[in-house]
Parts: structure tokens; C-alpha cells; sequence
């Protein structure tokens, strides 16, 4: 019986995301499918409501800090990497 309780715990859970995703304005349902629900609802819970200003959030994080985005950041490319004292780079 803990099984069919889980499972229909878990099918819950999905309706009821699913249903908030749906509530969604359309705009930002593709950015849903586009970085996932999380990344979308984080930033709703904090205040960004914008679509285009999530869209933009997102895409300078990810253009910073990916290598296979070919980003040209201006802090150059190991900007984010600790210096070592042996090496002072």
C-alpha cells in the first residue's frame, strides 16, 4: 500500500504543477520550456514577473558562465577561476 501512496502522492504533485504552468501567460510558459519550470518560478518568486527581463537574466548567466556558449565576456576567460600562489594565475 506505501507504493499506490507514493504514486498517487507523486501523480498530485505533477497535476498541481502542471496546472501552474498552464496558468501561465503564454510568453512565459516558452521560457519554461525553454530553462524548466524552477528556473522560471525563481525568479517569479522574487519579483521578476517580465518575461523579456527573465530572458535576459538568464542568457547573461548562462553566456558568463558556460564555454560552449561562445560568450566574449570582458573579464576574460578565467575570470572565475582562483589564482594559485604557486602559479599567481
Amino acid at each position: 500500500m506505501e507504493d499506490a501512496a507514493f504514486i498517487a502522492k507523486f501523480q498530485d504533485k505533477r497535476v498541481r504543477r502542471m496546472a501552474r504552468i498552464d496558468a501561465l501567460s503564454p510568453d512565459l510558459r516558452e521560457l519554461v520550456h525553454e530553462y524548466g519550470f524552477n528556473i522560471v518560478n525563481g525568479f517569479l518568486d522574487h519579483g521578476v514577473v517580465k518575461p523579456r527581463a527573465i530572458r535576459h537574466l538568464v542568457e547573461t548567466v548562462l553566456d558568463e558562465f558556460s564555454p560552449t556558449r561562445g560568450s566574449f565576456s570582458s573579464q576574460g576567460p578565467s575570470a572565475h577561476q582562483p589564482t594559485t600562489p604557486e602559479t599567481g594565475s
